[in-house]
């Protein structure tokens, strides 16, 4: 992610010492100095700059949190807190830095920090493992004794600082974490002499852990001691760990109990246990946070009595034990506890070490313990007690920043009182309002071995509307007492929102607008979940719910997307994605239980087969086949797009509906579909649908046209597809209501001379190059089939079947001659010289008629003949084609042989006077009519 600094600000700084509360001092800031912009990478690491108990110190950053930036070659540059305050602790960073600041920490002695003009996490911190124990340690501490440049040291050995952290240090944090942490030094330098300074500390770490051969790693500390005269060094400076098992650097220029254990917990992960003063109130109002001035903790200002580590600290640790607080909240309700002192150990049964009480945002925590002059807190009823803080129940509450305890103060005082009031205990009998009366708690009792408190949290609802500041916040005044269901959810209405709580869903309030749409879908939407969110894309904002979520634009309105819909319209990108926003409710009560929801770009159809999108092109075409009631019925599955030509389609229960730009979004229905998918649908040879499917044609057949054909369909004669000159031809015939019907079979190319051919009903479509499409129908194909079709004889059909001839007939040319075709005759071919000198006859309408058998060739001379109604056709090379018709000719003429003797015909039949002759290769025959002679001559 990528980070922007923000702008630093002068602000109010506290100063600590140990007999009085921090004081506010105001310092201005200078602007940074100009200097060459740097890009610098490394790990983020952060510590606190620690006064001593008689020393004002303005620590550093934020109040005194220090940050810098360290770099794998070892460097460390200082850099303002806040300008990293994004970036985790323990995270690598990569900051490009401006001119130096001369902040508060670097006017208490530390150099100048580096103003940060942009950040970037590029790695998230890692959260250590625990570090194998060596013997019974698992922290394991280096101390080294170490003179900063131009400091003397001082009286202090090297053996009472490793006796320190061995003996009480040791045992404190042994004690305080059940175990979980033992302290052990195992290795110690003497006093050594620094180059650097105290302006520097990591330049001081760096050289006192080359000389005693230290290295960072889970449960390794470098523990330095300075000497006290150092006096432009913190009391104690400690690194921030990132857990309980990490390790980390620290200094100190006292070998107290109390510095060491503070600037350890620091290297454990721990911030400060601070106080919050209120004017007459516990948590309200004008307050302040007085730094360190939790006098019962460790990690609050450090002086020499040692307090039990706090529950609130010790929960940040994880070594608060299971049964050792009890939970309060909203969920839970009222709960009567029995508190045991905190620095008890075993529990006795029914008794807890701490009330953990979860505020209604879910984050907050409030707690209370028992403080009794026992154990680790014996101190409390003795003379060492100079501060005389009371014994009792103590209420804290989690922080946040620089302060992980805030201890509160349950009698306030007036703030012209703040700086002599340290009584901070529950009064007894008194019941005592805090988290703005979400939580009351009243103590009945106190004795030396327990305290006997009831802690009652605000109603689920009344919770909430507390957390958003009561009546005079944005949800105004009750007007409809809250309800809880079996299940304990629970809503109330105020002025302004309606409350909501649950046990999963937390605490929310839905307001105007969302509010108007939950009341009308309710029952889809559930609970809220979240709060509302803003800075969507044009100026929107959102609420989710348990089932779905409500979404607002200016231009689009307030909808709610629930159920199956919200879970599509997420998964398309919700705003961002195809659809945009809703810009209409949910309509249901369609066919079949359907529902559908628009959207700015595309619709959501529910269906027997889910939810999915329609959208763009396919939506608009969609709808033109009457949507959900119509021919597709409803949608089964997403869209695809990148197909050919930028195409797109979209499956629906009875077909599907294919787009591009060229063609428009067309529907491909029923059987014509099944043509078109064994061409390869759009990819194939018939391309993308140009209309849609239509049906109602004869038969009860239907037909849909493509980029490249037709695809027909009848029951009778299933689904084929026509293209090209096969379909123009069909076409000519009068398609499906012509004389070759519905196709039934897919066209055949790859014929002689690069032919095609398609078969129907009614006959066949022949196509080649150079003859164009004709139709071959009824008998007349029968004559051409016997040539041998296309590959014999008669080659290609050049023109269709034509009938209506003399006696019902029809003929049909091709390449290679004529099928002649009556009934009473049957179909034959004719063909060459035969046809010719047929043709010459007259005909079917002639002196022969039809054809009533096929040529026969092979005869004397290379000659042939064909036999016709009402005579022959012979034909030589020599004579010709010439009919020999029935007849006293005729016959004579056979009963010489035919042509085996006369020859063949030079001639036809013809009338001469008084009778019939016809001249022959051999002879002339002539018929006398009045006598019936029949001369050869």
């Amino acid at each position: 992610m990528r980070l922007v600094a923000r702008p630093r600000s002068p602000r109010l700084l506290v100063l600590a010492a140990a007999a009085a509360v921090l004081s506010p001092l105001t310092l201005a800031l200078p602007a940074a100095d100009a200097a060459p912009q740097e890009t610098v990478v490394g790990e983020l690491v952060q510590g606190y700059a620690d006064p001593g108990p008689h020393e004002e110190h303005a620590g550093g950053g934020d109040g005194d949190l220090l940050s810098w930036v360290q770099t794998d070659d070892g460097e460390a540059v200082r850099v303002p807190t806040e300008d990293v305050a994004e970036v985790d602790t323990g995270a690598t960073v990569e900051v490009t830095l401006g001119g130096t600041v001369r902040d508060e920490a670097s006017a208490d002695g530390l150099e100048p920090a580096r103003d940060v003009l942009a950040a970037e996490q590029v790695a998230a911190a890692e959260e250590p493992a625990p570090a194998p124990a060596v013997g019974p340690v698992n922290h394991r501490v280096t101390v080294v004794m170490l003179q900063p440049r131009d400091v003397a040291r001082d009286a202090r050995t090297l053996a009472e600082v490793v006796a320190a952290v061995d003996g009480p240090v040791a045992d404190f944090w042994e004690q305080q974490t059940r175990g979980a942490v033992t302290f052990g030094v195992v290795k110690s330098v003497d006093w050594m002499q620094a180059t650097a300074g105290c302006d520097k500390p990591f330049d001081l770490w760096s050289q006192a852990a080359e000389r005693a051969g230290w290295t960072p790693g889970p449960g390794n500390h470098l523990l330095l001691y300075l000497p006290a005269s150092a006096a432009s060094c913190s009391y104690g400076l400690g690194t921030i760990g990132s857990s309980i098992n990490a390790g980390g650097l620290s200094y100190v220029r006292a070998a107290a109990t109390s510095v060491i254990a503070h600037e350890f917990g620091h290297n454990l992960g721990l911030g400060h246990s601070s106080e919050i003063q209120c004017d007459g109130t516990v948590d309200s109002g004008a307050c302040q946070t007085a730094a360190y001035m939790d006098l019962y903790d460790v990690m609050g200002v450090s002086w020499e009595e040692i307090g039990t580590l706090n529950t609130v600290q010790a929960a940040e640790l994880g070594v608060l034990g299971g049964t050792d607080a009890a939970v309060v909240s909203t969920a839970t309700g009222p709960a009567d506890v029995t508190l045991v002192p905190v620095s008890a150990g075993a529990l006795p049964p029914g008794t807890r070490r701490a009330v953990d009480m979860v505020d209604a945002d879910g984050v907050t925590h409030y707690w209370l313990e028992y403080r009794q002059a026992s154990g680790q807190d014996a101190w409390l009823g003795s003379g060492r007690n100079r501060y005389g803080l009371q014994q009792g129940v103590v209420l804290r509450r989690s922080g946040t920043g620089s302060d992980s305890s805030l201890l509160l103060d349950a009698t306030p005082s007036a703030r012209a009182d703040w700086n002599r009031d340290l009584a901070v205990v529950l009064p007894e009998n008194t019941p005592v309002r805090f988290a703005g009366g979400r939580f009351t708690v009243t103590v009945s009792s106190v004795t030396a071995g327990q305290a006997v408190l009831r802690v009652v949290p605000a109603t689920p609802t009344a919770a909430v509307h507390s957390l958003a500041g009561g009546d005079a916040g944005p949800q105004g005044t009750l007007v409809e007492a809250e309800t809880c269901d079996a299940a304990r959810r629970c809503t109330a209405r105020y002025q302004n929102a309606r409350v909501f709580w649950s046990p999963t869903t937390g605490g929310r309030s839905v307001a105007a607008p969302e509010l108007a749409v939950w009341e009308r879908e309710s029952g889809a939407l559930g609970f809220p979940t979240g709060d509302r969110a803003s800075g969507l894309r044009e100026n929107g904002s959102y609420q989710p719910f348990e089932g779905g979520g409500v979404y607002t634009t200016p231009a689009t309105g307030t909808h709610a997307v629930t159920g199956e819909r919200y879970a599509r319209w997420a998964a398309s990108g919700w705003e961002f994605g195809s659809l945009g926003y809703p810009v209409t409710d949910a309509g249901c009560g369609l066919a079949d239980g359907g529902c559908y929801q628009h959207f700015q770009r595309g619709t959501l159809m529910t269906g027997p087969a889910g939810t999915w999108a329609v959208s763009g092109g396919l939506r608009d075409g969609w709808f033109r086949t009457g949507s959900e009631a119509g021919t597709l019925g409803y949608p089964t599955a997403a869209a695809v797009c990148g197909l050919r030509d930028g195409g797109c389609f979209q499956r629906f229960e009875k077909g599907a509906l294919y787009w591009t730009a060229g063609t428009g979004a067309r529907a491909v229905t029923g059987p014509a579909g099944e043509a078109w998918a064994r061409q390869g649908w759009e990819g194939g040879a018939l391309g993308y649908p140009v209309t849609d499917t239509v049906c109602g044609l004869r038969d009860g057949g239907c037909y849909q046209h493509f980029q490249g054909g037709t695809v027909m369909y009848s029951p009778a004669s299933g689904s084929w597809a026509l293209s090209g000159a096969l379909r123009d031809g069909w076409f000519r015939t009068g398609s499906e209501g012509g004389t070759l019907g519905y196709p039934t079979a897919a066209a055949v190319c790859g014929l002689r001379g690069g032919g095609c051919l398609q078969r129907f009903e009614g006959g066949a479509v022949y196509w080649s190059p150079g003859t164009g499409a004709r139709a071959v129908t009824g008998p007349a194909g029968e004559a051409w089939a016997r040539q041998g079709w296309e590959g014999g004889a008669l080659g290609y059909p050049v023109t269709d079947t034509v009938c209506g001839l003399r006696d019902g007939g029809c003929y049909q040319h091709f390449q290679g001659g004529t099928v002649m075709y009556s009934p009473a005759s049957g179909s034959w071919a004719l063909s060459g010289a035969l046809r010719d000198g047929w043709f010459r006859t007259g005909s079917e309408g002639g002196t022969l008629g039809y054809p009533t058998a096929a040529a026969v060739c092979g005869l004397r001379d290379g000659g042939c003949f064909q036999r016709f109604q009402r005579g022959s056709l012979y034909w030589s090379p020599a004579t010709g084609a010439h009919p020999v018709v029935g007849g006293p000719v005729g016959d004579r003429w056979a009963a010489l042989g035919w042509e085996g003797g006369l020859g063949y015909p030079l001639e036809p039949e013809r009338a001469v006077a008084g009778g019939r002759a016809q001249r022959f290769q051999s002879g002339t025959l002539t018929w006398v009519q009045a006598t019936g002679e029949l001369r050869r001559s």
